[in-house]
């Protein structure tokens, strides 16, 4: 992959209230911190809902609105975390670790169904080796 093709991830959180454990809101910045650092083949623009006791998300953790922008060599989404993931979790590490890297790996695929210039494996690779390293 030439170097005018990496790409970086964004990351924004908006939090559902006050209630939210701050176990959760460290662990999502940690997680935000680490992938920050990689170099991705696309720019990846995730918007993570965390809900909470004031904004309840009801539906099943996921990611909505996937949006592949060619041109810009970007990619973005809204990953949605419901309330009882968020507020009932006791270690919320490994569900939110989960969540982002599934909704990364669902934006990549979007990306490889639409730009054939993606280097698809590359980040897939990289999104796997997130998932094992998780455990050291």
């Amino acid at each position: 992959m030439s170097a005018d093709a990496s790409g970086r991830l964004s990351f924004r959180t908006v939090y559902g209230g006050p209630g939210i454990p701050g176990e959760t809101v460290f662990a999502l910045k940690r997680l935000q911190t680490e992938l920050a650092a990689e170099d991705w083949g696309y720019g990846y623009d995730l918007f993570v809902t965390v809900g909470g006791d004031l904004t309840v998300i009801a539906a099943p953790t996921a990611l909505r609105r996937p949006r592949v922008m060619i041109g810009a060599r970007r990619v973005s989404g809204e990953l949605r975390i419901s309330s009882d993931d968020a507020m009932r979790t006791a270690d919320p590490e490994p569900l939110l670790r989960s969540a982002v890297l599934d909704a990364l790996e669902a934006l990549a695929g979007r990306v490889a169904a639409r730009d054939p210039a993606f280097d698809a494996p590359t980040d897939r690779a990289r999104i796997a080796a997130l998932r094992e390293g998780a455990g050291s």
